[in-house]
């Protein structure tokens, strides 16, 4: 009896002393190697980490006008852990908010600690939802993008995405200085999980993103786009484009296109009506590529102002084709065939010119590559290399066929002619800068290459005077200012074949002739009825030119003998 008893007692105490053998192990196991994910599981019981958003840096015009800014809006967030009757929740919450109720339960049952459930709300949503009193909903204010002027400038500025992020134009290519850095703060929470402001140990205040001035002039921009929107509603266009530019220093003043969008209600708006037609969109030029044509044959000497040139009365055949001029002509100068848009007395001349020179002057003046402005989405165009023009070609492409230029690539190319010679890159940034104002980046206006010499510019800005003086561009004309241009009324191609209802009108521009100080572009995409570039897109150019002089009170030229000022173009 008594061993019996003694070996019980033995056994309880091997079985205490394993008990205790293996509590001290978990205890061990417990101090040295989960201490760490244990502390960290306390602490982030009453320790809370929130993130400061930065304020997005603002986009100006070149006068400091804004165009881009950032408010702080609150979005709203569920723990669906506190909240304690959920399907009345839901119901409440999808009378103030536009969710449905089904959509709300779903969320407040995921097994998760923080769901969204509404971003960026205006005030009155806020102030309503705050009202229910529902434990579980909180706020957290967010930085919100605002385009004050609306649709202005909206195919340059861009618009952000929900996470403030840069999705297209200057919000897209600057992303990365507008978007500033993010701070933090670590601070203690209460029970109710509420944080303590008293009890905060540590912060990193976010740095707010840099300012980006832009060369846009707001006033400009505002004439082009109204002139703009009457073109395209009184011609049931399918689009166009305006381009405002400085020749000298290649800054854009105001670049628009139609259709249009506002990127404060970026879901109401079609892609079609998002992209900008001034870079993404390529087209045969017509007759307003001319100016590349004459510009080379009057540099390469092969014919000058006054030679004359047969235009063989309207008809002309070259090979198995024959072309055609609007209106029959006999004998033309030189100055007269472009004045009047002779196809004809181009393509003579462009003949003597031959393939090899011809395609020189088409690169030198930036056709067939991106002019490298800071906006995305610009193409290149298409010009194919002389190796594989037909017979036809030279003859075709001399007129604006068989090769496809932007809208921004014309504005560079006549700001070569209008400048004196060079070509310029275009500008559209101008500095950015951080919130004191300090300058981290300026872009300088850069004159690339030499097109063509002074001498050849000065006698191109004398014929493409006369083309509004009294040829194919004279609705574009401005007392007092004497501008010059060229016109284009390019047929479209449809199914390989050129159109015969669809067209491109265009007009070219630029004022005073003698000293330009603008170049405008204008084109309208399928204009009805009129189609012609002298009739539909010449007028749009006079009322925007018009009102650019009088905004930088360049006062009209008078003079008792004003014959002699405009006879300086002959």
């Amino acid at each position: 009896m008594h061993k019996l008893i003694s070996s019980r007692i033995t056994r309880i105490l091997f079985f205490v002393l394993f008990l205790f053998l293996l509590l001290s192990f978990r205890l061990f196991s417990v101090q040295f190697s989960a201490s760490k994910p244990l502390t960290k599981l306390a602490t982030d019981q009453y320790r809370t980490y929130v993130c400061l958003l930065p304020k997005r840096g603002v986009v100006y015009d070149y006068k400091l006008r804004e165009l881009a800014v950032s408010i702080n809006l609150n979005s709203i967030y569920l723990d669906p852990h506190i909240v304690e009757d959920k399907e009345f929740a839901a119901g409440e919450l999808s009378s103030v908010l536009d969710m449905e109720r089904d959509e709300i339960l779903e969320l407040l049952k995921q097994n998760k600690r923080f769901i969204w459930l509404a971003r960026k709300v205006q005030p009155e949503v806020e102030i309503s939802v705050r009202k229910l009193g529902i434990k579980g909903v909180g706020f957290i204010k967010e930085p919100h993008r605002v385009y004050p002027n609306g649709t202005l400038a909206s195919h340059i500025v861009g618009f952000v995405g929900l996470d403030d992020t840069g999705l297209e134009g200057i919000e897209l290519v600057f992303d990365r200085y507008l978007k500033g850095t993010v701070g933090w703060r670590y601070s203690i929470r209460d029970a109710k999980r509420q944080e303590v402001p008293g009890y905060e140990y540590r912060e990193i205040p976010p740095a707010d993103g840099n300012d980006i001035i832009l060369t846009l002039d707001s006033v400009i921009q505002a004439i082009a786009e109204r002139e703009l929107d009457r073109a395209y509603e009184k011609y049931n266009a399918k689009g166009g484009t305006i381009i405002v530019m400085d020749p000298y220093k290649g800054d854009i003043l105001a670049l628009a296109s139609r259709p249009t969008y506002d990127p404060n209600k970026i879901n109401d708006s079609k892609p079609e009506a998002r992209r900008n037609r001034a870079i993404s969109d390529f087209f045969e030029p017509g007759s307003s590529f001319k100016i590349v044509t004459a510009s080379a044959i009057l540099e390469e000497g092969v014919v000058s102002v006054e030679d004359e040139l047969f235009c063989e009365n309207g008809e002309f055949k070259w090979g198995r084709h024959t072309y055609h001029d609007h209106k029959p002509h006999g004998w033309l100068s030189f100055g007269d065939v472009i004045k009047y848009s002779s196809n004809i007395g181009t393509m003579k001349a462009a003949i003597k010119l031959g393939d090899n020179r011809f395609y020189r002057y088409i690169k030198r003046f930036g056709f067939g590559k991106r002019t490298g402005i800071d906006l995305p989405g610009e193409v290149e165009g298409i010009i194919r290399p002389p190796s594989t023009w037909s017979k036809l070609s030279l003859c075709s492409i001399s007129m604006g066929q068989e090769l496809t230029v932007t809208p921004l690539q014309l504005a560079c190319a006549l700001s070569g002619i209008a400048n004196g010679g060079r070509y310029v890159k275009p500008r559209i940034i101008d500095r950015i800068q951080d919130k004191s104002g300090h300058v981290i980046e300026r872009f300088e206006p850069k004159k690339m290459n030499r097109v063509v010499s002074e001498e050849t510019a000065t006698q191109m800005r004398k014929i493409l005077r006369r083309v509004v003086e009294g040829g194919t561009g004279r609705f574009a004309e401005i007392k007092g200012y004497f501008p010059a241009g060229k016109t284009g009324t390019a047929q479209k191609i449809e199914n390989g074949t050129y159109s015969h209802r669809n067209f491109m009108a265009s007009f070219i521009g630029f004022l005073p002739y003698d000293k330009p100080k603008f170049v405008v572009v204008v084109i309208i995409d399928e204009p009805r009825p009129q189609y012609y570039g002298g009739v539909v897109a010449a007028p749009v150019f006079k009322k925007v030119a018009d009102q650019v002089m009088r905004y930088y009170k360049i006062e009209p030229y008078v003079d008792s003998d004003e014959s002699t000022v405009a006879s300086l173009a002959h």
